[in-house]
C-alpha cells in the first residue's frame, strides 16, 4: 500500500514540475469586455450582409466579442450566414508574441449555430500585423466546426517553422456559404523550456511630482520600445505599494538573455515633446538584458541620481554654476559632451548648443522669465543626462 502512494506523489510531483516548467507566452480569453480587440487587427474583406436582426453587429464589424458557451463566458464570434449568401472572409490578428524554441499555440472553436458547419484557417506573419503578412506564409492548417460545445485545438508553432520569432497570429473565417456563427475563445501560446525570462522596469517620478509635471491621481505611465512596438498603452505601469505614489512599475515576460531593448517611459502615453522623455529626437534608453539582472531602475527623463541600470558616470562631472542664476550661466562639460540643450518644464525648446570639447560653455539666461529649466547634454553617441537650474 505504501508503494503505490509513494507511486502516486512521484507522479503528482512529476506532473507538478512539467506544468511549472511551461510557460505562458500569451494569452487572450476576451473576458476584458472594456478592452476588447485592443491591439488587434480586425478585417471584414467579404462586407456580407448577416440575415436577421439578432447579429446586426456583423454588419460593421468582422469579429466582435459576446457571450457563448458557458453562462457568462466571453467568445470571439464572426458569421457565415449572409443575404445573399456569399463566402465569409473576416480576420482577426493577434499583436506580436515572441515564441520560443518550443512553442505550442491553443484555442477553443464552438458553433453557435446547431446543424451549421463552419470552416476557418489558422495563418502565421513573421512580417507584419496584416492580411497580406499572413497570406505571403500561407495557412499553418484549417479547420472546421459543427460542435455546440467547445473543442480545443492546438497548432505546435516550432514544428511550422515558427521556433524563436516575432509572430502574429491570424484566424479567417472561411465558410463557403450556409454556415452559421463561429466562436474562438482561449487564445493561448505556451513555451515548454524555460528559457524566456521576466523583465521588470522602475521609474521614479518623484522629480516631475515635485515640479507639478505629473499627478499620480490622474496621470499615468508607460514604457513603450522595440518590444511592443512603440505602442506604450498595451504597457501602462502601476504604482508600487509603499512607494509614496513616486515609484512605477511594470514585469513584462517574453524576453531571452542578450536580447537588446530600446524604450521610453511616456506619461499619458503620449509622444508630445513637452512631456515624453528625451524629447526632440533624443535617443531611446538601450537596456541589454544579462543573466540575472532582469529590473531596469531610473528616474523620469533622468531626472534625479542614476541608480541600478543605467549607470551614468559622464554627469558627474557636469557642473553648472551658479544656481539659481540671474544672468549668466557657466557649464563645465567633461569631453565627451558635445550638445546642451535648454527646455522649459513646458517643453519649450530655447537654447541648442554644440559644445567645444572639454571647455566651459556660457549661457545668457537674463532673457528668461523667472522660473525653472531643464539643460540636456549629449556625447555624440546618445543622450547623457539633466541638470535643473533656476531662473531668479
Amino acid at each position: 500500500m505504501m508503494q503505490k502512494i509513494s507511486i502516486v506523489i512521484l507522479l503528482f510531483l512529476s506532473s507538478f514540475a512539467a506544468v511549472k516548467a511551461q510557460q505562458v507566452l500569451y494569452t487572450q480569453t476576451f473576458e476584458d469586455t472594456a478592452s476588447l480587440f485592443q491591439d488587434y487587427v480586425l478585417v471584414n474583406l467579404d462586407n456580407g450582409n448577416p440575415a436577421g436582426t439578432e447579429w446586426d453587429t456583423l454588419q460593421s464589424v468582422p469579429w466582435f466579442v459576446s457571450t457563448a458557451g458557458a453562462a457568462g463566458n466571453h467568445a470571439a464570434i464572426a458569421t457565415s450566414d449572409y443575404d445573399p449568401a456569399i463566402a465569409a472572409d473576416d480576420w482577426f490578428i493577434t499583436p506580436a508574441i515572441r515564441t520560443g524554441k518550443a512553442s505550442k499555440l491553443s484555442w477553443k472553436n464552438l458553433s453557435l449555430t446547431a446543424g451549421k458547419t463552419d470552416t476557418y484557417q489558422v495563418f502565421v506573419s513573421t512580417t507584419e500585423q496584416s492580411v497580406a503578412g499572413c497570406l505571403f506564409n500561407g495557412p499553418v492548417a484549417g479547420f472546421s466546426s459543427s460542435n455546440t460545445t467547445f473543442a480545443s485545438n492546438t497548432i505546435d508553432l516550432a514544428a511550422a517553422g515558427y521556433a524563436n520569432q516575432n509572430i502574429f497570429i491570424g484566424f479567417r473565417l472561411t465558410t463557403p456559404s450556409g454556415g452559421g456563427k463561429l466562436a474562438i475563445d482561449d487564445l493561448v501560446v505556451t513555451e515548454d523550456s524555460t528559457q524566456f525570462v521576466t523583465l521588470k522596469f522602475m521609474v521614479n517620478m518623484s522629480r516631475y511630482i515635485q515640479d507639478s509635471l505629473f499627478d499620480p491621481k490622474t496621470d499615468t505611465v508607460d514604457v513603450a520600445g522595440t518590444f511592443n512596438n512603440f505602442v506604450g498603452t498595451k504597457n501602462i505601469l502601476s504604482i508600487v505599494p509603499g512607494s509614496d505614489s513616486a515609484i512605477y512599475a511594470i514585469s513584462i515576460p517574453g524576453f531571452v538573455d542578450g536580447d537588446r531593448l530600446e524604450f521610453k517611459f511616456r506619461i499619458n502615453s503620449t509622444w508630445n515633446d513637452s512631456i515624453v522623455e528625451f524629447p526632440y529626437g533624443q535617443p531611446n534608453r538601450v537596456w541589454t538584458v544579462e543573466h540575472d539582472k532582469y529590473t531596469y531602475t531610473c528616474y523620469y527623463n533622468d531626472q534625479g541620481t542614476s541608480y541600478s541600470i543605467p549607470e551614468n558616470n559622464i554627469m558627474s562631472l557636469v557642473n553648472v554654476y551658479p544656481n539659481p542664476a540671474q544672468s549668466n550661466v557657466s557649464i563645465d562639460c567633461p569631453e565627451k559632451i558635445s550638445r546642451i540643450r535648454l527646455i522649459s518644464l513646458s517643453g519649450s525648446l530655447l537654447y541648442d548648443l554644440k559644445t567645444d570639447s572639454g571647455k566651459t560653455v556660457n549661457m545668457d539666461v537674463s532673457p528668461l522669465a523667472k522660473g525653472t529649466y531643464l539643460l540636456l547634454f549629449y556625447s555624440s553617441e546618445k543622450f547623457a543626462g539633466s541638470r535643473k537650474i533656476i531662473r531668479n
